[in-house]
């Protein structure tokens, strides 16, 4: 497989669309040039062919042309269109060939960044058995086990960290658009329950990072509710807004989940009670690296204090959009009712 033939389906569309808007763009300015240079024809022939200049008798020795102007304007406008029409197919050439040096650039970063992640998994997942071989040997009761629990997250972080880097640079299986345990290859257009996802997502959320002291509700309508996205990629992307939910939960709080159909999609809100994000801070969440800002509450007794992941809901709304959808901050306009971040998904 060439290097270019590994370029992701995303970066060859953004490619390509932005090689036919350069060419549209110098085919309108073309377009514009031509219709310019009929209308200045147009007019000096019209200033020519008053009445005064006709009637005006010949000169001995003038040389005298008849000429129809609406010949001239036409011969004028099929000549100008071939040009606009040879000037925007020429410039698509010229401007596709003048974006492959940054195909192959954008190429060759993506595949460093799987390249490095997939050397560094193998070390880490030895590191984490090795740590929690430890564990084990040493006892609950030691006094270094604290310490090893902690080396023990301290290492799944960077294995997670690491899965996010080979999901963002779009290596199949890997990442928010697959699971363990998922199938391999899944269809892109799958259909999904969408209740029956949520209620997983909300299982493996809670026994992996949800404190006890945090409800969760999930509010939905009877009728059956279908999305055409696999299982997985939702679940992943469900697990990833409840942990953001759990992290910035007060002691005491309630994450609420609320399954509706809307038009033609389906919505998938989180609602939880810290902070609201207005303004800027709505805007940049789903940016790369973008955090929520900290939550002055008291955190819930229980709560993971590991760092947040390291793209932090980029990786949500890229997943999202891939398979057609939008994944947005409700806006508020009350700072103490909490964040609500919304999942519009194609309904099946």
């Amino acid at each position: 497989m060439s290097d270019r033939a590994r370029l992701s389906g995303d970066a060859r569309r953004a490619m390509r669309t932005s090689v036919v808007s350069i060419g549209v763009a110098v085919a309108v300015t073309a377009a514009l040039l031509v219709a310019g240079v009929l209308t200045v024809t147009a007019l000096y022939l019209w200033l020519q062919s008053t009445p005064a200049e006709r009637v005006e008798p010949p000169k001995q020795g003038d040389l005298t042309l008849s000429i129809d102007a609406g010949h001239v304007l036409l011969g004028l406008a099929l000549v100008g269109g071939a040009a606009v029409v040879i000037a925007g197919v020429a410039t698509l050439f010229i401007a596709r060939r003048a974006v492959r040096p940054l195909e192959d650039a954008f190429d060759r970063q993506r595949r460093f960044v799987a390249d490095a992640s997939h050397e560094l998994r193998t070390p880490l997942t030895v590191l984490h058995a090795r740590i929690q071989l430890l564990s084990r040997r040493i006892g609950p009761d030691s006094q270094a086990a604290p310490l090893v629990r902690d080396l023990a997250d301290d290492a799944q972080d960077l294995i997670a960290i690491v899965n996010d880097l080979l999901a963002a640079s779009d290596e199949p299986g890997v990442g928010a658009g697959s699971a363990p345990g998922s199938a391999p290859g899944s269809a892109p257009d799958e259909r999904t329950d969408v209740h029956a996802a949520v209620e997983d997502a909300v299982l493996a959320a809670r026994s992996s990072a949800g404190p006890a002291q945090l409800g969760v509700v999930v509010d939905s309508t009877a009728q059956p509710l279908a999305v055409r996205i696999p299982t997985a990629a939702l679940g992943q992307c469900v697990i990833a807004l409840l942990e953001n939910a759990f992290r910035h939960s007060p002691a005491g709080g309630t994450v609420r989940i609320t399954l509706a159909r809307a038009g033609h999609f389906v919505s998938v809100d989180v609602h939880d009670d810290g902070p609201a994000l207005t303004g800027a801070d709505a805007d940049r969440l789903f940016d790369r690296f973008a955090h929520r800002p900290p939550s002055s509450a008291t955190p819930a007794p229980g709560a993971p204090h590991r760092p947040e992941p390291a793209l932090g809901l980029f990786l949500v709304r890229e997943t999202v959009a891939r398979h057609g959808g939008t994944a947005a901050v409700v806006p508020t306009t009350h700072p103490g009712a909490g964040t609500t971040i919304r999942l519009l998904l194609p309904a099946a």
